[in-house]
């Protein structure tokens, strides 16, 4: 990211996953490449935190003797999850006597590119995270590298915390590996992460704008506002194929329903929507109204929202993984993307790298407890005192943003992410669509 350290980022890592998505025939000439999350990080370390206060119960088979855990994490480089994780895991420790965890952390790259190999040998971790989709999960579930985690799942509730839709995007699937959102449990997300608008409110006032847009027409009527007041309307970068494949899918949303963008991820049919088209043409529309940021083509996302921090633009697409520091954050905000109307609500919305549990493991058990723990009232908690996204709902969130301080995007990551699973429909992210990447 241009100019902007990896330090302003609230996760470290810029960029959550990779990937790829062709939108085919239906639109022609338009074929879009997403490379929008993944974390160039490939190091591993491995660490052991000392156990420090006690914890919530969990699920009841647990480790009686000194025991081991092998936990593999793949998110190397994001500073501030590692140190969220160090004080988890010594909750977990501390609730569990005799229980020491070894925590190897890979980078994303790293994790992906070998996990199904290193699962495939003899010399596995008990709980490691994985990649969602048909490429990444779909495949360690159909060659059967990974235990259903249903029993945990019923016995501790995960669906009254998280909600059943999100389980199922994050890590149902048939045993064969291809039909994703359906059949067994085999991997649970801790933290969530969504894409939204961010939004300038300082420079919104400043024109006149009394708050986000509700709609896709308030959308274009704020965004034509900030071109005559000599602001640029839309931070855009194409160039890493991130934002454009958001911006489609959202729009997509917007034109048709929710239900659509799922139907085009899991290949219903054959042919794409025509409101695909629409939606292309719409793009191309705002980008000959001057609408995106000058020289968009050549620039990323991750550029254009460095650029968004430092105060240019009124709006720009990215993810709540990408939480950036700002002198004045209470300037900022990060809403769902408008659909069309105000009573509509529906974002890309996961879990980040969900947590599964290898078939080989060698305390299975003990595993899925952890997974219960991190997933837990107590480790949401700490989630959000390291300004993270806990992926289980409580209720308890405003309260527990207000207690730590917590302003602006910061804030609002939290704060709508509850929104979006408690009283809207949470979507997969497009890329999961392909098992080549």
């Amino acid at each position: 990211m241009s100019d902007h350290p990896e330090s302003s980022w609230r996760n470290g890592a810029g960029r959550r996953r990779r990937a790829r998505w062709f939108a085919a025939p239906a639109i022609g000439v338009v074929v879009l490449a997403l490379a929008a999350c993944g974390s160039s990080t490939s190091s591993s370390s491995s660490s052991s935190a000392p156990a420090t206060e006690a914890a919530a119960s969990a699920p009841a088979s647990a480790a009686a003797e000194p025991t081991t855990l092998w936990v593999q994490s793949g998110n190397g480089g994001s500073d501030a999850v590692l140190k969220a994780y160090e004080e988890i895991n010594a909750a977990f420790e501390a609730a569990n006597p005799g229980v020491s965890i070894k925590f190897e952390v890979k980078g994303f790259t790293d994790l992906v590119d070998t996990l199904k190999l290193q699962l495939s040998g003899d010399d596995v971790p008990d709980v490691t995270q994985v990649n969602q989709g048909y490429g990444s999960l779909g495949q360690l579930v159909g060659a059967g590298l990974l235990t259903p985690l249903d029993d945990a799942a019923t016995a501790q509730d995960w669906a009254g915390r998280q909600g059943e839709s999100l389980l199922a995007v994050n890590g149902r699937f048939s045993p064969d590996g291809k039909t994703m959102g359906s059949g067994d449990l085999y991997a649970v997300a801790d933290r969530g992460a969504w894409v939204g608008l961010f939004m300038n409110a300082a420079k919104a006032a400043e024109l006149g704008i009394a708050g986000p847009p509700t709609t896709v027409d308030e959308l274009v009527a704020q965004m034509e506002t900030a071109k005559a007041g000599g602001v640029t309307p839309f931070m855009f970068g194409a160039s890493d194929g991130g934002e454009q494949i958001w911006l489609m899918a959202d729009l997509l949303m917007a034109d048709t329903s929710p239900q659509v963008l799922t139907d085009v991820i899991n290949g219903t049919s054959e042919q794409l929507p025509p409101e695909m088209l629409d939606v292309a043409n719409t793009m191309q529309d705002w980008a000959e109204a001057g609408y995106f940021t000058e020289g968009w083509a050549a620039l990323t996302s991750t550029d254009v929202l460095g650029m968004f921090a430092e105060g240019d633009g009124l709006f720009t697409l990215n993810g709540s993984w990408n939480v950036f520091q700002s002198d004045t954050p209470e300037n900022f905000r990060l809403v769902p993307f408008p659909l069309g109307s105000a009573s509509e609500l529906a974002a890309i919305a996961t879990g980040d790298l969900p947590w599964a549990v290898p078939s080989k493991a060698k305390n299975p058990d003990l595993a899925k407890k952890y997974i219960d723990f991190i997933t837990g009232p107590e480790a949401s908690s700490i989630w959000i005192k390291n300004g993270q996204v806990p992926a289980s709902v409580s209720g308890n969130e405003a309260q527990e943003v207000e207690a730590n301080g917590l302003v602006g995007v910061s804030a609002d990551a939290i704060l709508q992410w509850a929104n979006l699973v408690t009283n809207g429909t949470t979507e997969p992210f497009p890329d999961w669509a392909t098992p080549t990447w």
